[in-house]
């Protein structure tokens, strides 16, 4: 006779399994935000939908990035991010781009060449990069579905790892 407890232990073994190789957290860098609660916003998009923190209750994770069109660096790490936001929005996870060009127009331009399906706001004044305290681009940011900020760096593939662990836990 099975033990009414052995179905849900090989229901949560492939979790626990999944759990383990996933392994820890990326290092953020030295960041004041890393381990806070993220500054709240609330913006409308490129795409004239709104978006910001806190996300839908849908959201488990929200990814916050800071590009400008003259970063090269930035140009690289956009369609990584897209790529994480096709990938895993059905899972609940949110990619918000927040450009930081003095210009709108050169941010209109870059995006036409990126081709972006993720939320994009425009900050040209740096308010909210001025409230994520962003001294360099590009700025990732990962953010738990309770505002905390989980993970600070500059790689989307790091960004993709603390996206999925946060997504596992």
């Amino acid at each position: 006779m099975l033990s009414p407890m052995r179905p849900l232990a090989l229901l949560l073994a492939p979790l626990l399994l999944l759990g383990c190789f996933l392994g820890p957290m990326p290092a953020s860098v030295g960041h004041p935000l890393a381990g806070a609660i993220a500054p709240e916003f609330r913006e409308v998009t490129t795409s004239d939908r709104e978006v910001g923190l806190p996300g839908s209750p849908r959201t488990k994770v929200t990814i916050v990035d800071f590009w400008a069109s003259w970063c090269g660096t930035c140009q690289e790490a956009l369609p990584a991010l897209d790529a994480l936001w096709r990938d895993k929005q059905r899972d609940g996870v949110m990619v918000i781009a927040v450009n930081v060009d003095e210009s709108s127009d050169d941010a209109m331009l870059a995006l036409q060449h990126l081709r972006l399906s993720f939320p994009v706001i425009l900050d040209p004044g740096m308010r909210i990069a001025g409230n994520y305290a962003v001294g360099s681009i590009p700025t990732t940011f990962v953010v738990d579905r309770k505002g905390l900020v989980r993970w600070v760096g500059h790689d989307p593939s790091q960004a993709r790892r603390a996206a999925d662990i946060v997504l596992h836990e």
